[in-house]
């Protein structure tokens, strides 16, 4: 049985005859906590955006849990446990974290108009479940204290650890986190990486994009390196670390 969670095969995308992305083929393992680095403009955010379809490739195939997502909206790719995060965080700023996390938490079959206006046994059961769920996963994430706090209270680090936990919410199989460190403190950076590690060893597959080479190389089983759309290396963090290509990437060759 394949152990390939999510897998693209001659994926192509171009912006004014730029190529943003441009890979032959290139897969994801379940339970890895993959880090996907290059320089600026190397087409990371591009490929998640594809990859979680909210933008649409050229050419290509994707595959997600053996299943063709090529055409899926983003909505059914979330339903089938491929979460993503933003660069920019996506909060409801008008909404308390507690009801961020149980709004992110809630499912089609018990938001109808009927059940908002008739109070059930089971929707209220469901509702204590979602409840019991946000604050353990705000406790996991040291944000319980700010659970009646609005979102737009939260500090830029506090706000990328709502998005998290709206995240877990969902209970994802495959979670991709778009620079989860940008424009976090240092020690608030350790904490989420530690998070990010703890995720992982729990049995989430996570892809990450990160600019922050040291906190990949920490904590990452495998390195995907892209320039220019392209794939230019894999491997281990010390692989990759000693790759002639990538040194070349983000330093230059010498004639330039």
């Amino acid at each position: 049985m394949s152990n390939k969670l999510l897998e693209v095969k001659n994926l192509k995308k171009t912006f004014g005859g730029l190529k943003a992305v441009d890979i032959e083929n290139l897969s994801f393992n379940k339970n890895e906590l993959t880090s996907v680095i290059g320089p600026n403009g190397a087409g990371k955010t591009t490929f998640f955006d594809l990859v979680s379809r909210f933008q649409q490739q050229d050419i290509g195939e994707i595959y997600f849990k053996d299943k063709k997502i090529t055409k899926s909206q983003p909505y059914k790719v979330s339903r089938l446990g491929l979460i993503r995060t933003f660069q920019l965080t996506k909060v409801f700023d008008r909404m308390t974290v507690l009801e961020n996390l149980m709004f992110s938490g809630s499912s089609i079959k018990n938001d109808s108009f009927f059940q908002s206006i008739i109070s059930t046994s089971s929707s209220k059961k469901y509702e204590k479940g979602l409840k019991d769920k946000a604050f353990e996963i705000m406790k996991d994430l040291n944000i319980e204290k700010m659970s009646e706090s609005y979102a737009r209270e939260l500090s830029g680090g506090q706000k990328k650890l709502l998005e998290l936990g709206r995240s877990l919410m969902k209970n994802p199989e495959l979670l991709m986190l778009d620079e989860p460190l940008a424009g976090v403190n240092p020690k608030l950076a350790e904490d989420l990486l530690e998070k990010i590690k703890n995720l992982s060893d729990q049995g989430i597959t996570i892809l990450m994009v990160e600019h922050n080479i040291e906190a990949v190389m920490k904590i990452s089983e495998r390195v995907v390196v892209l320039a220019e759309g392209q794939v230019i290396a894999e491997g281990s963090p010390q692989d990759v670390r000693n790759n002639n290509k990538v040194i070349e990437a983000y330093l230059g060759t010498a004639d330039e």
